[in-house]
């Protein structure tokens, strides 16, 4: 059975190079503008920090936030930039501030904090603490604005949106010429456009992001299935992926992945070129040439592993009904000297995430059981567990029914069984966190419109 859904999506498209300069300017003026806001607003929140004494801790002292109509007096060239561009920067700085003070634990320090006050550079400060926002450095490849859509409604004097699509042309606010975009696909007839984040790449190429809801029909027999205790149906097709350093994953039926190691391909042209860019002088000429070349580099690299998983995921869950993984630790895992490369280069997270959103848009979930549960250590066949099973023995020989099996193959067929058996229950939950986000988004948009009519 089928319902309506309303979901929230974000497409992205490049920006035509055949703009005109003053387009790209203003682009270049909001990110600027919106960069110099959060950095405000960080100044100002270690500003009240040393006031207040704070070093580490729970002790944390509540914060204030500037307003932009009061930084526009301050600095008038703000007036230029998108004012809905500038209220979100803000928006971001309390986001961060929020995620900071909702952390456990406010007293671990960065190490590169930590490598400072070691040689004697820097002493060790609240600064340096993990999690805390910290300035936004235009070295650091900060070049992104986002800014709302507005529609015509009683209370203002809007004759069409502020944000529209029109063919291949987007209007945004504040811009009197469109913008003119690649097409490659379109949006939904029902679009509603939510908001758009205008970004540049390190290669120098412009994007826009552009997030909008829609409206379309939603397969519920497994969310019903949750809900009211049934069984599933016969006809459910379930995949079990265990995390491969080599090929990305190994599934339940004995398939790898054979991830064709996009950075490992490039990575000696990589190294000629940061060889030959030590010994350029910093900042000249050819030293930014080099870097540039670089930079285009690590975009194709990234566009190639996007566009690989992309295809993949989509292949995956056009097959699969229900796929299941091991919520493996990928942050501990990317620290590890023998082990983070392979990682950074088959982007095993970014392929949970589109398997994760594909799947939900279907009416089904991607299912993480506990990284606790011992897949490689259990037999398929009998169930048994061998303790004393190390990283190194590729082949699985159980002691107990002298099953011989490949140790991925085995641990992916246990991940897929596991999956069966915790799939209802997992998605149940899904659902329940998914109503309480839509509660506090709703009771958080609330708030702001009594703050507004207050003021």
């Amino acid at each position: 059975m089928k319902s309506p859904v309303t979901m929230s999506q974000a497409q992205v498209y490049g920006i035509s190079k055949q703009n005109s300069k003053e387009i790209f300017q203003f682009f270049q003026k909001n990110f600027g503008c919106t960069r110099k806001v959060y950095n405000m607003c960080v100044d100002s929140c270690y500003k009240q920090l040393e006031q207040a004494g704070y070093t580490s801790g729970d002790d944390l002292p509540d914060i204030s936030f500037p307003k932009v109509a009061a930084l526009k007096k301050d600095y008038p060239y703000l007036k230029e930039a998108d004012g809905l561009g500038l209220a979100n920067s803000v928006l971001d700085f309390q986001k961060a501030c929020k995620t900071f003070r909702d952390q456990k634990d406010r007293s671990t320090y960065r190490k590169s904090a930590l490598r400072r006050d070691r040689s004697g550079k820097e002493l060790l400060s609240f600064r340096g603490l993990k999690g805390i926002p910290r300035f936004h450095a235009k070295s650091a490849g900060y070049f992104s604005y986002r800014t709302a859509c507005q529609y015509p409604k009683e209370g203002n004097a809007l004759k069409r949106p502020t944000i529209r699509l029109e063919g291949s042309i987007l209007y945004l606010p504040k811009l009197k010429q469109g913008v003119k975009l690649i097409i490659h696909r379109k949006l939904p007839e029902d679009a509603h456009i939510l908001n758009v984040t205008v970004f540049m790449d390190t290669d120098g190429t412009y994007r826009v992001s552009i997030c909008y809801s829609y409206t379309f029909l939603m397969e519920m027999d497994y969310r019903e299935a949750a809900t009211q205790k049934q069984p599933l149906p016969k006809e459910t097709r379930f995949l079990g992926l265990d995390y491969s350093q080599k090929d990305l994953y190994v599934d339940s039926e004995g398939r790898k992945a054979n991830y064709p190691k996009y950075y490992k391909r490039s990575e000696q042209k990589l190294a000629r070129l940061q060889k030959s860019i030590c010994r350029k002088e910093k900042n000249g000429k050819n030293y930014q040439k080099s870097m540039r070349k670089i930079q285009k580099l690590h975009v194709k690299i990234k566009h190639q592993r996007h566009d690989y998983l992309q295809k993949l995921s989509t292949e995956l869950v056009s097959r699969y009904d229900v796929i299941v993984v091991e919520d493996i630790n990928l942050r501990a895992m990317g620290g590890c000297l023998s082990l983070g490369k392979n990682l950074h280069d088959n982007g095993f997270g970014l392929f949970r995430e589109m398997l994760a959103y594909k799947l939900w848009k279907k009416g089904s979930c991607l299912v993480r059981i506990d990284r606790m549960y011992p897949s490689s250590k259990t037999c398929s066949v009998c169930g048994a567990v061998k303790q004393d099973l190390k990283l190194s023995d590729r082949i699985y020989i159980c002691p107990e029914c002298g099953c011989f099996i490949d140790r991925d193959y085995n641990a992916a067929v246990n991940i897929r069984e596991e999956g069966k058996r915790t799939f209802l229950i997992y998605l149940k939950e899904a659902m329940e966190k998914e109503e309480e986000a839509k509660i506090r988004q709703k009771a958080t948009k609330e708030r702001r419109q009594k703050k507004k009519k207050a003021a």
